[in-house]
């Protein structure tokens, strides 16, 4: 009775470990290593330094789970015992061989150079600026005499909030929040700050994580070799909406990007019809006006820049759609993300510090055609 019930623990293990096994090849064959935020589908030098450097530490970590895994069974069935006899002996103990310990403790040391060395490399590689005229911005952009481009390549200051992304373009003059753009195939050097507690900025397809830390001036450099989107988001527990503190880059050919830049750079248009007017007034007289910036009216500090919120992609860090990524309006979705995200933006971002009806900000409850007339008059800031 007791060797039925062994065998049938044995097999129960067996068809488990089968099991799993079958469940895990199941899954790697299913796995999409072209997702928006994937490092395994680099688009830009810094992330395929750091993608050739994960498959080295990968494939090493391989060879030494075969080479344990296989001496560990190799060992398991050379030296099983062959009979059910309880009364054998047990064999001659051994106590180890000074020849083969000193051998692993070599195949260790080496191992951990073969791990280090492009470890090292890819840590001076990433925190040295290319050394390329061609990344300079008197070299391609077409606007490069003008007084404040001072410095050589393009630099972006990026701000973390709770929990939003503020990015400065000190050479231009340029504030935009959640979104930037960067011209293909130029390094950018990326300026980190916390406002308020910790943060990580990561953008897979370009770059590794970067922490950002109160009271600490921390850079990294990106560069995208490829146009389109590439999306990332805080890596570091920053509260209770960390998991929507989204962002998203815009790659674009250089003369693009300049046209992007020159955009950017104009004032909110002066609204004409009367409607717009009354919505800019109550923009103006709530509590918006203390925290958003709409360059030519408004100077707020805290909250996102809105000087071109009708043209960007989304709202709420990167949670509602605002433009399809072909820039087409749908104005009856824009209106309804913007009315939404007024209204009840505590059920989009826990926490957030907009207005809302338990927030304390009792008077400043807005009516549903307060926020009509304030959503309107956002709608015209392209």
């Amino acid at each position: 009775m007791l060797r039925c019930l062994k065998n049938t623990a044995g097999a129960v293990r067996r068809f488990v470990a089968a099991l799993m096994t079958l469940v895990v090849l199941i899954g790697l064959a299913g796995c999409d290593f072209a997702t928006r935020q994937s490092t395994l589908d680099p688009k830009g030098p810094v992330a395929e330094v750091q993608q050739d450097l994960f498959m080295v530490t990968v494939k090493v970590s391989l060879f030494i789970f075969v080479t344990v895994g296989g001496a560990l069974l190799w060992a398991v069935f050379r030296y099983r015992e062959r009979t059910r006899d309880q009364h054998n002996p047990l064999p001659s103990q051994g106590h180890g061989n000074p020849i083969v310990e000193l051998a692993l403790v070599l195949a260790s040391i080496g191992l951990l150079v073969i791990i280090a060395v492009p470890n090292l490399k890819a840590i001076w590689y990433t925190n040295e600026l290319p050394d390329d005229p061609a990344h300079h911005l008197k070299n391609w952009y077409p606007n490069a005499l003008e007084p404040d481009i001072e410095q050589e390549v393009l630099t972006i200051n990026v701000f973390g909030y709770q929990w939003w992304w503020s990015f400065e373009y000190p050479q231009f003059g340029v504030v935009t929040a959640n979104e930037f753009a960067v011209p293909v195939g130029k390094a950018v050097k990326v300026n980190l700050r916390a406002a308020d507690v910790i943060h990580s900025f990561w953008l897979p397809k370009l770059a590794g994580k970067t922490d950002l830390i109160p009271g600490r001036a921390n850079w990294m450099w990106i560069q995208a070799d490829e146009p389109g989107y590439y999306y990332g988001q805080c890596a570091e527990y920053c509260g209770e909406a960390h998991a929507y503190m989204l962002f998203r880059t815009e790659a674009l050919e250089p003369q693009d990007f300049a046209r992007w830049i020159d955009h950017q750079k104009a004032d909110a248009p002066e609204p004409m019809d009367p409607s717009i007017l009354e919505g800019r007034q109550l923009f103006l007289s709530k509590t918006c006006v203390q925290c958003h910036t709409i360059r030519g009216f408004t100077a707020g500090v805290g909250g996102p820049d809105l000087t071109h919120i009708a043209s960007r992609k989304s709202v709420a860090a990167g949670i509602l759609d605002n433009l399809d990524l072909q820039g087409r309006l749908d104005r009856q979705k824009q209106y309804k993300n913007l009315f939404d995200w007024i209204k009840e933006s505590y059920k989009y971002k826990p926490g957030n510090l907009m207005y809302y009806p338990d927030n304390g900000l009792k008077n400043v409850e807005l009516s549903d055609k307060e926020v009509h007339k304030i959503v309107t008059y956002l709608q015209t800031l392209d």
